[in-house]
């Protein structure tokens, strides 16, 4: 069929033309397309409102703030816990004192905490939940952020956070725990790995109603199980505070009270160990009671207050291959002048540097960092103590509580360092 319509077209029709009267349209032009910015449109910013306790220099009030702001939704491997408690610890004032001027912005306060988790990160779900009753420690103090305000941006991979045991452990013991624990216990554990602690170990503890002092003592006789007495010094009524709170240990400690030999506890220590009897002072003069002591010199001496004194006679008072621990230095701890992460004097920077080959003792300024990745590596003290905090076996000695309109009382409080275990801040909410 297509062949036959081929065949009988008219070869004239293929040349024929056709001429329009009316020309053909103009091009119509069209732009190149370019792409231009325009103003994108207002986003809402979600985000959890904080009220936060801060200082801009040494000198300066301590006041509110309301500038810092966790942004939502948070980092997945984070938790948002609203602050119920803060404990407040020498550290602290340390970290204020360095800030001489008001050169660098606004800096929190506080070290350790309790409360409960209003946000959980994707990651965490699985461990974490909306609700838990938690505490720990949030050690940052070169970022300027405290623990005194209503909410706080913890990692559970770097901060040690522990669930708390309703039942066992209250909201405001559970603010001024891990810190001071976790002090004295990683002391003891590298004493003991050392193996400088045993349950034979004679031990000297300067500063007994600090609360590392505290857990120290109760860690030694009840976690340790020491079987000789431990010598105390402490000051004013230190002795029948201790005696009052640690019941079971009070025929488990000798004091010697630093008041009353005017701060040179060494003198009624060196006369114990040579007539061998403990000596009581009621006014450095006058003798309150006696009883024997056959322990010998120390093979530990753990220093929560500082100062050279005892360490001036040592050789008298320490064992060969003893241990010298201070978390102070060598000059008598002053929380109004104390600078965090200062140097010490020469004396100390050569025995840490020479150690026994100059003293037949080990010395150690200890610095406590609980930072998780750096310390959970040799030992799990986070859990550790933890379980002996939920199993009764330390408990957290609790010396005032204050709310944040008292403020400058607690602080002031704090600053002469006549507390008796831990001061608690009550926070408020936004």
């Amino acid at each position: 069929m297509a062949e036959k319509i081929l065949s009988n077209k008219d070869p004239k029709l293929e040349a024929m033309t056709v001429d329009h009267k009316v020309p053909a349209p103009k091009e119509i032009t069209v732009d190149e397309p370019t792409l231009t910015r325009v103003a994108r449109p207002l986003r809402h910013v979600r985000h959890i409102p904080v009220k936060s306790l801060v200082f801009h220099s040494k000198n300066g009030p301590l006041t509110f703030s309301y500038e810092n702001k966790i942004k939502l939704p948070i980092n997945k491997n984070k938790l948002v816990v609203q602050v119920n408690y803060a404990g407040l610890n020498p550290v602290d004032m340390k970290i204020k004192n360095g800030y001489t001027k008001p050169l660098y912005g606004e800096a929190g306060i506080g070290r350790e905490y309790s409360g409960v988790v209003t946000h959980v990160g994707d990651n965490l779900k699985d461990i974490w939940s909306i609700g838990d009753d938690v505490y720990g420690i949030y050690y940052h103090p070169r970022l300027a952020v405290g623990t005194l305000q209503s909410s706080v941006l913890i990692d559970p991979r770097v901060d040690p956070i522990l669930m708390r045991p309703e039942h066992t452990l209250s909201p405001e013991k559970a603010a001024g725990s891990l810190f001071c624990l976790g002090t004295a216990f990683n002391i003891l554990a590298q004493l003991k790995e050392k193996g400088q602690l045993d349950v034979e170990s004679n031990v000297l503890i300067n500063g007994g109603t600090s609360s590392v002092g505290m857990f120290a003592i109760q860690l030694l006789k009840r976690y340790y199980k020491l079987s000789k007495k431990l010598v105390v010094v402490t000051s004013g009524n230190g002795s029948a505070v201790l005696s009052e709170h640690f019941g079971d240990l009070k025929d488990q400690m000798i004091f010697i009270n630093y008041l009353s030999c005017r701060g040179k506890s060494s003198k009624p220590l060196r006369n114990m160990l040579e007539t061998g009897k403990v000596v009581d002072y009621n006014d450095f003069n006058t003798l309150k009671e006696t009883e024997y002591y056959t322990q010998g010199k120390f093979n530990v001496v753990l220093d929560f207050i500082g100062g050279y004194d005892i360490l001036s006679h040592s050789s008298s008072l320490i064992h060969t291959k003893g241990a010298y621990i201070t978390t102070v230095g060598d000059y008598v701890g002053n929380y109004k002048k104390d600078v965090f992460d200062s140097w010490d004097n020469p004396s100390a920077n050569a025995r840490k540097m020479f150690g026994s080959m100059l003293w037949s003792y080990d010395y150690a300024h200890f610095y406590f960092d609980p930072n998780i990745k750096i310390i959970s590596k040799k030992n799990d003290w986070i859990h550790e103590c933890g379980k002996l905090l939920n199993e009764g076996v330390v408990d957290c000695i609790v010396c005032q509580v204050y709310s944040w309109k008292d403020l400058k009382e607690a602080f002031s409080y704090m600053a002469t360092q006549r507390a008796q275990g831990k001061i608690i801040i009550k926070v408020e909410g936004f």
